[in-house]
């Protein structure tokens, strides 16, 4: 009498670039023996289309990916919700409705964490530009409070989500509001060339957007003070600073690297805990090397579902040594562009067709045709495996 090997479980966290290319790799060839449960918000929201639609150039369509549609065709069951622990000496991921899922592989892509307490009173006073679809939920009352007064906008962050949010921000509302960034101690786009940095101070002030080049220290009533004790008036302060590991991730005990992100090799692979894969914003290189904001134009797709495939089968993985070519673009706004490549930027009307180009042919590659609009995702029955 034969018996049936049981069912191995593959749970992912997260909804980001990677997991819905897993997705769409699963409805083409399911895995065999395997039941894949995916832990997500309801859509995912493309960031390097962010600014074009709080400027009003892009729709929900544009820029979203339901992620029911995608997971029913992939026989996958989707639970909307976050992770709330991953205990990786036991295999176990807890959620955040209390629900315990034990798992023989875990796929992590899931968002980086805004840092909502490194700003005094920003965790009460500011909008997070992170997580994105929240953000979008609330961008709408910000709109309609600007059509009843005056505002003052400031962005706060140095970094291409930043820029590329004053500039928007200042497109949609127009003068019926004042739109500042402030960067912290330097400039905008330190990690960039200084050829990058002298054009973004240009589409800065071409834009209306002044530049505090300080520190934001904290954010109170409607006001924000600077680090040099300057107090600038915001009614609508926006925190778009570099972004953090997941919560979870210092008591998971799975190895971590740079500032506290998930450590992987060239097989996606956690080195502390082999059946742990990683990709996206909380993946981390042993170089310190991981996801940075703007679009990245080339570079080859990490093979993480296939190697989630071949692990679950036992077979040899394959490696994914990045070799992008460093191609980055920043939306400018109006339909302008920059370009930033080996040093060299350029910039103007036909980078921003560029940019439209790779933006709507990386998301439509993303999308399972049809509205991408946000349904209610039931949450599954008896998804409960907690371990007495």
């Amino acid at each position: 009498m034969r018996h049936s090997r049981p069912m191995k479980h593959l749970v992912m966290i997260g909804g980001g670039p990677a997991h819905l290319a897993v997705l769409h790799e699963l409805a083409a060839s399911s895995l065999p023996g395997t039941r894949v449960t995916l832990v997500a918000h309801a859509r995912h929201v493309a960031p390097h289309m962010l600014a074009g639609w709080i400027a009003g150039h892009h729709t929900d369509n544009d820029c979203c990916v339901v992620l029911a549609p995608l997971a029913r065709r992939a026989g996958v069951t989707l639970i909307d919700g976050d992770a709330l622990a991953v205990d990786a000496a036991h295999r176990r991921v807890t959620l955040s409705n209390g629900h315990t899922l034990k798992y023989d592989a875990l796929s992590i892509d899931c968002p980086a964490d805004p840092d909502r307490d490194r700003i005094a009173g920003g965790r009460e006073n500011a909008l997070f530009h992170r997580p994105l679809d929240h953000f979008m939920r609330l961008w709408g009352a910000l709109v309609a409070l600007s059509e009843e007064q005056a505002l003052s906008v400031v962005v706060v962050g140095d970094d291409i989500p930043a820029i590329e949010l004053a500039l928007a921000v200042h497109l949609r509302l127009g003068k019926r509001a004042r739109v500042a960034l402030v960067t912290g101690d330097g400039e905008p786009a330190p990690s960039h060339s200084p050829s990058f940095r002298k054009h973004v101070r240009r589409i800065l002030k071409r834009g209306q957007v002044t530049l505090f080049e300080d520190r934001c220290d904290a954010i109170f009533g409607n006001q924000m003070l600077l680090g040099q004790g300057m107090r600038l008036a915001c009614d609508a302060p926006i925190v778009a600073l570099e972004p953090c590991p997941p919560r979870w991730a210092l008591e998971s005990g799975l190895q971590l690297g740079d500032k506290g992100f998930l450590l992987v090799g060239d097989t996606l692979q956690s080195p502390s805990h082999p059946e742990v894969f990683a990709a996206g914003e909380v993946a981390v290189r042993s170089d310190g090397s991981r996801a940075r904001g703007g679009t990245v134009l080339f570079g080859k797709a990490p093979p993480l579902g296939l190697n989630l495939r071949r692990f679950l089968a036992g077979g040899e993985l394959v490696l994914h040594r990045d070799r992008s070519r460093g191609v980055t673009l920043l939306d400018a706004g109006q339909g302008q562009a920059l370009l930033a490549w080996n040093g060299i930027t350029v910039g103007g009307g036909w980078v921003g067709r560029l940019k439209e180009r790779v933006d709507r042919r990386c998301i439509r590659r993303l999308q399972v045709a049809g509205p991408q609009e946000a349904p209610a995702v039931p949450e599954p029955k008896a998804i409960d495996e907690t371990v007495a």
